[in-house]
């Protein structure tokens, strides 16, 4: 009774603990907001992009990432043949295992942009965040050219 009792534990701990790592590496959502925390759906951001970008001399284009996180993978797969592709692309990728001025600067984008919050894989477009391998894979090139158009260095 009691090495049924302790098997029963003993798996039921083990699959928290799997559960638990699951939800700390894959991103828990997946979104598109803009810097006053409103969350959006593809149909908003191609309505928002229709109005100009803001201007703005140096470009904020920003990648979180952690390299142990598996969704993390697909977007970074993603960047590396798009800016193979492109090659000008301006693109600041942050490793957040590199230590705690990252996790600051995550920290403090995510306080910009209204959120309580934020999961990686992470990107900041000037004023459009893309949360998640799929938002990223799917909006990128459309936001970043959306975005650039207003550069003016």
């Amino acid at each position: 009774m009691f090495k049924a009792l302790r098997r029963f534990r003993l798996n039921v701990i083990s699959s928290l603990f799997f559960i638990s790592l699951v939800i700390f590496f894959c991103p828990v959502s997946a979104t598109i907001f803009i810097e006053d925390g409103s969350e959006f759906d593809k149909y908003d951001l191609l309505e928002y992009l229709e109005e100009p970008a803001p201007a703005f001399d140096e470009p904020v284009v920003i990648y979180f990432y952690d390299p142990y996180c598996s969704a993390c993978d697909s977007a970074h797969d993603f960047l590396d043949s798009y800016l193979e592709d492109n090659p000008d692309t301006i693109l600041e990728q942050i490793n957040l295992e590199d230590g705690s001025d990252e996790m600051d600067m995550f920290r403090e984008f995510s306080d910009a942009f209204n959120r309580e919050k934020a999961f990686i894989p992470l990107m900041y477009i000037g004023p459009v965040a893309l949360e998640g391998p799929d938002e990223i894979s799917e909006h990128f090139d459309m936001v970043y050219n959306w975005y650039m158009t207003s550069y003016t260095g």
